[in-house]
């Protein structure tokens, strides 16, 4: 049977073929990029994103969107499924081109998806063109009004940027230093909590009591050391004098295996009887100032701070 002689409403194999194809490449580039955290976000792209005051966590939600959106889209506009697709390759080969590019540049370090940092971009690369310079048979499909072609596009784009912005996304850039040394380093990202859950932020999978303790009312969140003085102060100077916040304390541990810095010496456990006492997990490096404070309302962080307290908790009470 010839394209003409399509019935109405079917699709051409080769053409959904393309459509399904280039779907499966955005899905499983965002599905990748997500496992692997922030070293899979194209160096340029993460440039680009600085300019517009996006960190790397926030650069990759938007790709790992973007990329969801386009997958939807070459499968459900029927009639410019075809085109969308087409345009979705040809935009991957170039980012992944770019890409290749930047990390060829003389000086370029190569931080990447693990050993072989050019290998994603090249079969991106390599793929996205095999679906630019093909030639699908166009098959006869039902038409598809504008109207609804503009609001499954709208519907898609805010489902797909919807979920990537709840995605855990891990800063893994910041690691790499550490695993080369031979320790395990978590990034906690503190950076980027504001106006997340503690489970959105991906704090809650290494410490799940903290979603528990902080989903209803108000809380005050402290990450602390023993050891370090401007922890004590913290609690000495804000917090002693009670609040009407839950206050949890959460004690961040040395790694297993490194030497752990002297601090301001051994000047004893921080005071708050009334404190909520949670500990990380030990064993890994963990990534994070202390000490950081974060004030949350009914689960969702509507503060942070690691060195301008006051901005979070107010002037502290006279002595």
């Amino acid at each position: 049977m010839s394209a003409e002689e399509t019935p109405v409403g079917s699709l051409d194999y080769t053409a959904f073929h393309a459509r399904l194809g280039v779907a499966c490449l955005l899905t499983g580039s965002a599905i990748l990029q997500w496992n692997g955290g922030t070293s899979w976000l194209p160096t340029w792209l993460g440039n680009l994103g600085l300019r517009f005051g996006l960190d790397g966590i926030d650069s990759l939600r938007v790709l790992m969107g973007l990329e969801l959106t386009g997958a939807a889209l070459c499968l459900l506009l029927r009639s410019v499924g075809g085109k969308v697709a087409w345009a979705c390759a040809l935009l991957a080969a170039f980012i992944a081109l770019a890409e290749l590019a930047a990390l060829n540049a003389p000086g370029a370090a190569a931080a990447g998806s693990g050993a072989w940092p050019m290998l994603m971009p090249a079969i991106v690369l390599a793929v996205s063109i095999l679906f630019v310079v093909a030639k699908p048979v166009a098959a006869t499909v039902a038409p598809q009004s504008g109207i609804a072609a503009a609001m499954i596009s709208i519907i898609a784009f805010t489902v797909a940027m919807g979920v990537a912005a709840r995605l855990p996304v891990e800063n893994t850039v910041k690691t790499e230093a550490f695993a080369s040394q031979g320790l395990k380093a978590i990034d906690l990202a503190f950076e980027s909590w504001k106006g997340r859950t503690f489970a959105d932020a991906g704090v809650a999978r290494h410490l799940p009591r903290l979603t528990a303790e902080t989903l209803e009312g108000d809380a005050i969140v402290v990450f602390y050391n023993p050891k370090c003085g401007q922890c004590h102060e913290v609690f000495d100077r804000w917090l002693a004098a009670g609040r009407s916040e839950k206050i949890i304390a959460v004690m961040v541990p040395g790694a297993e295996g490194a030497t752990e810095a002297a601090g301001d010496g051994d000047i004893g456990d921080i005071t708050c009887p009334s404190c909520v006492r949670l500990e990380l997990p030990k064993g890994p490096t963990w990534l994070i100032t202390t000490p950081s404070v974060a004030v949350l309302k009914d689960g969702v962080i509507r503060c942070t701070a690691d060195k301008d307290f006051t901005s979070c908790l107010g002037a502290p009470p006279a002595p």
